[in-house]
């Protein structure tokens, strides 16, 4: 997996992530937003809201990887 942005928007309270998959490739990505309370739940760790703007990519891809588990991959964008 290949995280290309992510960020975290405190007017709207979700966490904004670009990224592809493997089998994406160089052609395709990804957006998945989150509000928070999906943030609290499929997270790794538990994460504060001052905190959520301190994680890594680490956290980032464990938290794509929970939320695909009980969900389907977002529609593939053309880069």
């Amino acid at each position: 997996m290949n995280i290309h942005e992510y960020y975290y928007n405190e007017n709207g309270k979700n966490l904004y992530i670009e990224f592809s998959t493997k089998e994406d490739g160089d052609s395709f990505y990804r957006i998945l937003e989150l509000e928070y309370q999906d943030v609290m739940y499929y997270s790794p760790d538990i994460v504060t809201e001052d905190e959520i703007h301190d994680v890594d990519e680490d956290f980032i891809i464990e938290l794509i990887e929970q939320y695909l588990l009980n969900n389907d991959l977002p529609e593939e964008l053309i880069l």
